[in-house]
Protein backbone atom coordinates (compact mmCIF):
# COMPACT_ATOMS: atom_id res chain seq x y z
CA UNK A 1 0.00 0.00 0.00
CA UNK A 2 0.75 3.93 -0.49
CA UNK A 3 -0.07 7.08 0.77
CA UNK A 4 -1.95 9.06 -1.45
CA UNK A 5 -1.80 13.23 -2.05
CA UNK A 6 -4.50 14.36 -4.54
CA UNK A 7 -5.77 17.58 -5.61
CA UNK A 8 -8.38 19.54 -7.48
CA UNK A 9 -8.96 22.41 -8.48
CA UNK A 10 -13.00 23.77 -7.23
CA UNK A 11 -15.36 26.28 -8.84
CA UNK A 12 -17.99 27.89 -7.12
CA UNK A 13 -21.71 26.07 -7.40
CA UNK A 14 -20.02 22.92 -9.68
CA UNK A 15 -19.05 20.68 -6.49
CA UNK A 16 -20.18 16.88 -6.96
CA UNK A 17 -21.44 15.80 -3.78
CA UNK A 18 -23.55 12.58 -4.68
CA UNK A 19 -20.51 10.63 -2.41
CA UNK A 20 -21.83 13.08 0.61
CA UNK A 21 -24.27 12.60 2.48
CA UNK A 22 -27.36 14.55 3.62
CA UNK A 23 -26.54 15.24 7.25
CA UNK A 24 -22.93 16.40 6.16
CA UNK A 25 -24.23 18.64 3.56
CA UNK A 26 -26.76 20.11 5.81
CA UNK A 27 -24.42 21.04 8.56
CA UNK A 28 -22.94 23.40 5.89
CA UNK A 29 -26.28 25.52 5.55
CA UNK A 30 -24.95 27.93 8.16
CA UNK A 31 -21.05 28.38 6.94
CA UNK A 32 -20.58 31.53 4.57
CA UNK A 33 -20.39 30.81 1.02
CA UNK A 34 -16.69 30.89 0.51
CA UNK A 35 -16.01 28.78 3.41
CA UNK A 36 -19.15 26.23 2.39
CA UNK A 37 -18.12 25.77 -0.84
CA UNK A 38 -14.36 24.56 -0.08
CA UNK A 39 -15.76 22.48 3.13
CA UNK A 40 -17.82 20.44 0.27
CA UNK A 41 -15.03 20.87 -2.46
CA UNK A 42 -12.67 18.84 0.40
CA UNK A 43 -15.03 16.24 1.83
CA UNK A 44 -15.86 15.25 -2.25
CA UNK A 45 -12.47 14.98 -3.14
CA UNK A 46 -11.63 13.05 -0.13
CA UNK A 47 -14.70 10.81 -1.11
CA UNK A 48 -13.71 10.18 -4.34
CA UNK A 49 -9.78 9.41 -3.62
CA UNK A 50 -11.59 6.62 -0.63
CA UNK A 51 -13.44 4.98 -3.54
CA UNK A 52 -10.78 5.24 -5.67
CA UNK A 53 -8.42 3.45 -3.43
CA UNK A 54 -10.92 1.52 -1.18
CA UNK A 55 -13.44 1.30 -3.49
CA UNK A 56 -16.25 2.93 -0.67
CA UNK A 57 -19.63 4.25 -3.11
CA UNK A 58 -19.97 6.85 -0.24
CA UNK A 59 -17.77 8.71 2.44
CA UNK A 60 -17.84 7.00 5.79
CA UNK A 61 -18.70 8.82 8.49
CA UNK A 62 -16.51 11.29 9.90
CA UNK A 63 -15.79 12.94 13.59
CA UNK A 64 -13.68 16.31 14.71
CA UNK A 65 -11.23 15.77 17.13
CA UNK A 66 -10.71 17.88 20.55
CA UNK A 67 -8.06 20.05 18.44
CA UNK A 68 -10.51 20.49 15.47
CA UNK A 69 -8.98 18.02 13.01
CA UNK A 70 -11.55 15.87 11.13
CA UNK A 71 -11.18 12.09 11.07
CA UNK A 72 -13.20 9.17 10.43
CA UNK A 73 -15.61 7.79 12.96
CA UNK A 74 -14.21 4.17 12.12
CA UNK A 75 -10.91 4.25 13.47
CA UNK A 76 -9.69 1.02 11.71
CA UNK A 77 -10.21 3.44 8.37
CA UNK A 78 -6.83 5.79 7.57
CA UNK A 79 -5.85 8.90 8.77
CA UNK A 80 -6.17 11.82 6.26
CA UNK A 81 -5.53 15.45 5.91
CA UNK A 82 -7.01 18.36 4.15
CA UNK A 83 -5.91 21.56 3.13
CA UNK A 84 -6.87 24.79 0.83
CA UNK A 85 -4.33 27.14 -1.44
CA UNK A 86 -6.19 29.65 -3.21
CA UNK A 87 -8.92 27.33 -5.70
CA UNK A 88 -6.66 24.37 -4.97
CA UNK A 89 -8.19 21.45 -2.30
CA UNK A 90 -5.58 18.37 -1.73
CA UNK A 91 -6.09 15.79 0.62
CA UNK A 92 -3.75 13.30 1.74
CA UNK A 93 -4.71 9.64 2.93
CA UNK A 94 -1.95 7.96 4.53
CA UNK A 95 -1.15 4.61 4.30
CA UNK A 96 -2.79 2.19 6.64
CA UNK A 97 -1.50 2.80 10.28
CA UNK A 98 0.55 5.68 9.38
CA UNK A 99 -0.74 9.35 10.68
CA UNK A 100 -0.67 12.30 8.29
CA UNK A 101 -0.86 16.09 7.87
CA UNK A 102 -1.08 18.24 4.77
CA UNK A 103 -0.37 21.62 3.93
CA UNK A 104 -0.82 23.78 0.83
CA UNK A 105 0.81 27.76 0.66
CA UNK A 106 0.45 29.96 -2.56
CA UNK A 107 3.72 31.51 -2.81
CA UNK A 108 3.42 34.92 -3.13
CA UNK A 109 0.22 35.16 -1.31
CA UNK A 110 1.18 36.61 2.06
CA UNK A 111 1.33 40.20 2.60
CA UNK A 112 4.88 41.26 4.34
CA UNK A 113 3.15 42.32 7.44
CA UNK A 114 2.16 38.05 7.37
CA UNK A 115 5.50 37.03 6.23
CA UNK A 116 7.34 39.28 8.85
CA UNK A 117 4.79 37.67 11.43
CA UNK A 118 5.85 33.91 10.35
CA UNK A 119 9.34 34.53 10.50
CA UNK A 120 9.16 35.32 14.39
CA UNK A 121 8.17 32.35 14.98
CA UNK A 122 11.21 30.23 12.78
CA UNK A 123 14.21 29.48 14.15
CA UNK A 124 17.76 31.43 13.71
CA UNK A 125 18.99 28.08 11.41
CA UNK A 126 15.52 27.71 9.67
CA UNK A 127 15.97 31.71 9.35
CA UNK A 128 19.57 31.47 8.09
CA UNK A 129 18.53 28.94 5.49
CA UNK A 130 15.75 30.89 4.08
CA UNK A 131 18.49 33.71 3.50
CA UNK A 132 20.94 31.55 1.29
CA UNK A 133 18.85 30.56 -0.73
CA UNK A 134 18.23 32.27 -4.59
CA UNK A 135 13.85 33.61 -3.39
CA UNK A 136 13.84 34.20 0.14
CA UNK A 137 10.06 34.55 -0.01
CA UNK A 138 10.01 31.05 -1.96
CA UNK A 139 12.38 29.31 0.85
CA UNK A 140 10.37 31.00 3.60
CA UNK A 141 7.15 29.32 2.25
CA UNK A 142 8.48 26.14 2.13
CA UNK A 143 9.49 26.36 5.56
CA UNK A 144 5.97 27.56 6.89
CA UNK A 145 4.40 24.91 4.76
CA UNK A 146 6.47 21.89 6.01
CA UNK A 147 5.87 23.58 9.56
CA UNK A 148 1.86 23.58 9.49
CA UNK A 149 2.26 19.67 7.62
CA UNK A 150 4.11 18.71 10.82
CA UNK A 151 1.85 20.53 13.11
CA UNK A 152 -1.08 19.17 11.85
CA UNK A 153 0.16 15.61 11.70
CA UNK A 154 0.76 16.31 15.37
CA UNK A 155 -2.70 17.85 16.21
CA UNK A 156 -1.02 20.45 17.52
CA UNK A 157 -1.27 23.47 14.98
CA UNK A 158 -0.28 26.81 16.00
CA UNK A 159 -0.10 25.93 19.52
CA UNK A 160 2.81 23.95 18.51
CA UNK A 161 4.72 25.88 17.04
CA UNK A 162 7.72 26.28 19.28
CA UNK A 163 7.78 22.51 19.81
CA UNK A 164 9.39 22.04 16.18
CA UNK A 165 12.68 22.74 14.92
CA UNK A 166 12.95 22.34 11.15
CA UNK A 167 17.14 21.61 9.77
CA UNK A 168 16.35 21.79 5.93
CA UNK A 169 20.39 21.94 5.31
CA UNK A 170 21.12 18.71 6.36
CA UNK A 171 17.55 16.96 5.98
CA UNK A 172 16.08 17.24 9.58
CA UNK A 173 13.22 17.94 11.98
CA UNK A 174 13.05 17.30 15.59
CA UNK A 175 9.32 17.37 17.42
CA UNK A 176 8.79 17.43 21.30
CA UNK A 177 5.48 15.89 20.52
CA UNK A 178 6.63 13.25 18.23
CA UNK A 179 9.93 11.29 18.01
CA UNK A 180 9.51 10.26 14.27
CA UNK A 181 8.02 11.86 11.32
CA UNK A 182 8.85 12.12 7.86
CA UNK A 183 7.91 15.35 5.78
CA UNK A 184 7.87 16.00 1.81
CA UNK A 185 7.96 19.30 0.90
CA UNK A 186 7.97 20.12 -2.97
CA UNK A 187 7.69 23.53 -5.14
CA UNK A 188 5.14 24.06 -8.34
CA UNK A 189 4.86 26.86 -10.62
CA UNK A 190 2.51 28.69 -8.32
CA UNK A 191 1.92 26.99 -5.39
CA UNK A 192 4.17 24.45 -2.67
CA UNK A 193 2.56 21.62 -0.52
CA UNK A 194 4.26 19.65 2.22
CA UNK A 195 3.47 15.75 3.07
CA UNK A 196 4.01 15.06 6.87
CA UNK A 197 3.93 11.45 7.30
CA UNK A 198 4.75 8.42 9.26
CA UNK A 199 8.05 7.46 9.22
CA UNK A 200 7.18 3.68 8.03
CA UNK A 201 5.16 5.17 4.64
CA UNK A 202 7.79 4.86 2.09
CA UNK A 203 5.63 5.46 -0.85
CA UNK A 204 3.53 8.76 -2.13
CA UNK A 205 1.56 8.69 -4.67
CA UNK A 206 0.52 12.09 -6.04
CA UNK A 207 -2.94 12.56 -8.07
CA UNK A 208 -4.59 15.09 -10.09
CA UNK A 209 -8.45 14.78 -9.95
CA UNK A 210 -11.23 16.97 -12.07
CA UNK A 211 -15.22 15.80 -11.82
CA UNK A 212 -14.27 15.91 -16.29
CA UNK A 213 -11.75 13.76 -16.65
CA UNK A 214 -11.31 11.28 -13.62
CA UNK A 215 -8.17 11.10 -12.53
CA UNK A 216 -4.49 11.30 -13.52
CA UNK A 217 -1.43 9.79 -12.05
CA UNK A 218 1.34 12.88 -11.57
CA UNK A 219 3.98 11.47 -9.74
CA UNK A 220 4.96 8.15 -7.42
CA UNK A 221 7.06 8.89 -4.99
CA UNK A 222 9.71 6.50 -3.23
CA UNK A 223 9.93 8.22 -0.05
CA UNK A 224 13.59 6.72 0.82
CA UNK A 225 15.18 7.56 -2.23
CA UNK A 226 17.96 10.25 -2.89
CA UNK A 227 17.74 13.02 -5.30
CA UNK A 228 14.09 13.33 -5.46
CA UNK A 229 14.15 17.07 -7.63
CA UNK A 230 16.00 19.95 -7.39
CA UNK A 231 13.35 22.02 -5.76
CA UNK A 232 11.88 19.07 -3.47
CA UNK A 233 13.00 18.75 0.53
CA UNK A 234 12.36 15.51 2.61
CA UNK A 235 13.14 15.91 6.26
CA UNK A 236 13.04 13.31 8.86
CA UNK A 237 13.02 12.98 12.38
CA UNK A 238 16.68 13.72 14.42
CA UNK A 239 17.74 10.59 16.43
CA UNK A 240 16.54 10.88 20.05
CA UNK A 241 18.69 11.83 22.85
CA UNK A 242 17.77 7.68 23.87
CA UNK A 243 19.10 6.48 20.74
CA UNK A 244 22.52 8.77 20.67
CA UNK A 245 23.37 7.16 24.36
CA UNK A 246 22.82 3.56 23.17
Amino acid sequence: MASHFAKCIFSPGTTNTHRLSAELIAHTYRFSERRRERFLAARALLAELMQHVYGFSSLPDLITTSSGRPCFADPRLPDFSLAYAGNMVGVLLADEGCRAGLDMEMIRAHSRQAREHQAEMLSSGEQAWINAQQDPIEAATQIWTLRQSVLKLTGEGASGMHSLRLHPASGRLRSVTLPDIQAICDVEPLMIWSCALSPDCDRLRLWEFSQRYGWNELRDIRVHQQNMGPRTLRLTSLPSERTLHL
